[in-house]
């Protein structure tokens, strides 16, 4: 028994035959099963005790079969919380539709300001009566673990394990007793989806899983780390979370791949190669396989991609840059005021995802993007000293854009998931589609003189934190996967919540913002996934550490944040302290060169300059570790960590040093003003590594946006080893 909350836990056996189950034991009442246990409480965490099981065959032979730790929770009700990271969110108890990919509402009876959350035909706990159950493999989830907020008695729980045994990956498996007063968990090794398993393609499909065999003394050891602590809300579930997401991962290995600079140079070539669309002067995002339509605004980087290639591009990329920002303003806004979705230089329209809707459906986060985003570089461009190079009908159609969110908001107090481009009616509501809508609107508040702006900030910004941060939910941000949990969302909240500090200097924002970053982390991969070593990504090595989960519905991880740099987690961390988001941006960051194919190392069949979005640690595309080969908005992401996450930063007056790039700093001393400090870079690619260097005094200022802009840097060559003196 776990006694901080009286947990009952016991050993059992399953039978199958393939994956159906044909008989199910506790070892206690089998003649041929022993099991060890051992509980072990830890050191300096008195919330945390440690589990291990090693399961025995004594006697013959046990064919198709699984073994598990079964956790038994006698007072369970449905006002608590369900967490699987990056797989389950508030027990994913939501209305459902089947809809195939890519899921769009077609019944007008689902639309609606205020409808429920409606999400697609993934694994979840019945909102309705029946059979509740979810049944999920370790390597459908960030990081595998299972919590639950018991919102009756204020009590918070986290149980942790490994990816698997020498059986394969291991399996949770969660389920409701049908008046919903009781509960179970059962880790199960290994694991098993009985029945069915989930596909993107085909929704719920037969599962393939099959048990193990076991002969006359084998053995199995199944390992687990349980906590149970106070828990005043939701978001305290998440502080607890971020403390042991790694305890069973302390050490993943950094792979040194490709410096920042030298991926820069390889995107920036394959965006003037691939990208770019001469006749009516834009950048289109996706090009190859999976690229359904030539240019989009916001969401997978269309209006975001300019912002980089105009701070760190060529002469070439900033002409090229700004000419696609003109025909965004120029050739993109409805008479709403709002920016259509989806063109292809001679037609434009809402959304849809790829095709047109005949309601002229927008999804409201691509315009909040392009908000943002528009805002953002037209700061950069004043600190470029480039103000001339803004047009004024730039400024126009950003006004009425801003224009049009205060209409939106004024009219409905929300800014809903789907609108209508054309009128700015709501179509589909609720969702945190529009999370960096706050952004945007703070900044111009700010750029053009106008107090409106920020209260709209302020009031949307305080929606999105009381109704989704607070609840653990945020829904909407792709546009094809109905309303189903998602990181995009949250991540973008995140944006908001920092930018909105940086404007009004009211350290709410930074209270907001670290429950935002706490349940951003819980999208975020812990640990190196073991790849098949036949797949892809096996044979690569990749490590998956720090790859972000999209959502709940499109099972993969990513290369990055869809569509930011994070660098929100670095301003976050100057304001707090809290190294731990330093330490989360630089998982994301670190990784993400090793995806981007090159001559001398192709990712599949991609060429040279290509990412692709799949980071596939689970079989919903019967893929692990494989790829499509199509160029993703993942490139986007990566050009901004090159222009907004510096490459090593260091606090002058510690000494302390974190490395995001893929070099290492072996040295950093102190000699009165000057730092010196030496840098290797063991990659096969010369690397120009941005520098940020501050001590304590300078934490209280915000940073701003384009903090790197006039950075120094440092130039290492390939193999080589360079001291740096600097004043």
């Amino acid at each position: 028994m776990i006694r901080a909350m009286s947990i009952n836990f016991k050993p059992v056996v399953r039978y199958y035959s393939d994956s159906r189950l044909i008989d199910k034991k506790t070892v206690h009442e089998t003649e041929n099963w022993t099991a060890y246990i051992e509980s072990s409480p830890v050191d300096g965490r008195p919330d945390e005790v440690d589990l291990t099981v090693t399961f025995k065959l004594i006697d013959g032979n046990a064919q198709d079969c699984a073994v598990g730790l079964k956790f038994d929770f006698p007072d369970w009700s449905l006002s608590n919380y369900v967490c699987m990271p990056a797989a389950v969110y508030a027990g994913n108890r939501f209305e459902s539709r089947p809809i195939p990919y890519p899921p769009l509402l077609t019944d007008p009876a689902d639309w609606g300001v205020d409808k429920p959350t409606i999400i697609t035909d993934v694994p979840r706990l019945n909102i309705g009566d029946g059979e509740s159950r979810i049944q999920l493999m370790t390597r459908d989830l960030s990081t595998p673990a299972f919590g639950a907020f018991f919102a009756d008695t204020k009590q918070g729980l986290w149980i942790t394990t490994e990816q698997g045994t020498r059986l394969g990956d291991s399996g949770f498996d969660f389920e409701e007793s049908d008046d919903r007063a009781h509960s179970t968990l059962t880790l199960m090794a290994p694991g098993m989806r009985e029945g069915v398993c989930y596909s993107i393609a085909q929704l719920q499909m037969p599962s393939t899983d099959k048990g193990s065999d076991f002969n006359t003394g084998d053995e199995v050891t199944l390992r687990c780390k349980v906590y149970t602590f106070a828990c005043a809300d939701i978001p305290t579930l998440f502080d607890r979370f971020i403390e042991l997401r790694k305890d069973f991962n302390k050490h993943s290995q950094l792979k040194h791949e490709l410096p920042f600079s030298a991926a820069w140079d390889l995107l920036e070539e394959k965006y003037n190669r691939d990208n770019w669309e001469e006749k009516h002067g834009f950048y289109c995002v996706g090009v190859g396989e999976g690229a359904t339509n030539k240019w989009q605004l916001g969401w997978v980087g269309g209006g975001m991609a300019t912002a980089p290639l105009l701070s760190d591009g060529s002469d070439l990329s900033q002409k090229r840059a700004l000419r696609n920002l003109s025909f965004i303003f120029t050739k993109t806004t409805a008479s709403s005021g709002f920016l259509y979705g989806i063109g292809d230089g001679e037609s434009f329209f809402g959304d849809g995802f790829s095709v047109i809707h005949p309601n002229n459906m927008l999804l409201i986060r691509k315009d909040s993007d392009m908000l943002y985003f528009a805002l953002k570089q037209f700061i950069l461009l004043d600190a470029m000293g480039r103000h001339d190079d803004i047009s004024q009908d730039w400024l126009q159609a950003t006004r009425n854009l801003a224009d049009a969110f205060v209409r939106l908001w004024e009219r409905y107090g929300q800014f809903g998931q789907f609108i209508d481009v054309e009128t700015g009616d709501i179509l589909i509501g609720g969702s945190t589609s529009a999370s960096t809508a706050p952004a945007g609107l703070a900044l111009a508040a700010k750029y053009f003189d106008e107090p409106k702006y920020l209260d709209i900030a302020v009031k949307s910004a305080e929606l999105f934190y009381n109704r989704d941060t607070q609840a653990g939910i945020t829904t909407g941000g792709p546009g094809e996967i109905l309303q189903c949990p998602d990181s995009e969302s949250a991540f973008g909240l995140l944006e908001s919540f920092i930018v909105l500090y940086e404007v009004t200097h009211d350290r709410i924002w930074i209270d907001r913002a670290e429950d935002a970053a706490n349940q951003c982390a819980s999208w975020c991969v812990s640990y190196d996934y073991e790849f098949p070593p036949e797949s892809l990504f096996g044979k690569l090595d990749m490590r998956a550490t720090g790859s972000v989960w999209a959502n709940v519905q499109n099972k993969h991880s990513a290369p990055g944040i869809c569509t930011l740099s994070g660098d929100s987690l670095f301003k976050l961390y100057r304001v707090t302290g809290n190294t731990f988001y330093l330490d989360l941006l630089m998982d994301i960051a670190h990784g993400l060169t090793q995806y981007l194919s090159r001559a001398d190392r192709p990712v599949g069949n991609m060429p040279s300059g290509w990412m692709n979005e799949r980071v596939n640690m689970c079989d919903w595309e019967k893929n692990i570790g494989g790829i499509f080969d199509g160029s993703c908005w993942c490139e986007v992401s990566l050009m901004l960590t090159y222009s907004e996450v510096p490459g090593i930063y260091i606090r002058r007056d510690t000494g302390k040093t974190w490395v995001f790039d893929n070099v290492e700093v072996r040295n950093v001393e102190n000699f009165g003003s000057e730092l010196k400090l030496t840098v290797y870079n063991p990659t096969n690619f010369d690397a120009r590594i941005k520098l940020h260097t501050e001590d304590s005094t300078a934490l209280s200022g915000p940073l701003g946006q384009y903090s790197l802009l006039h950075c120094s840097e440092v130039f290492v060559p390939a193999g080589g080893i360079s001291d740096v003196h600097m004043a």
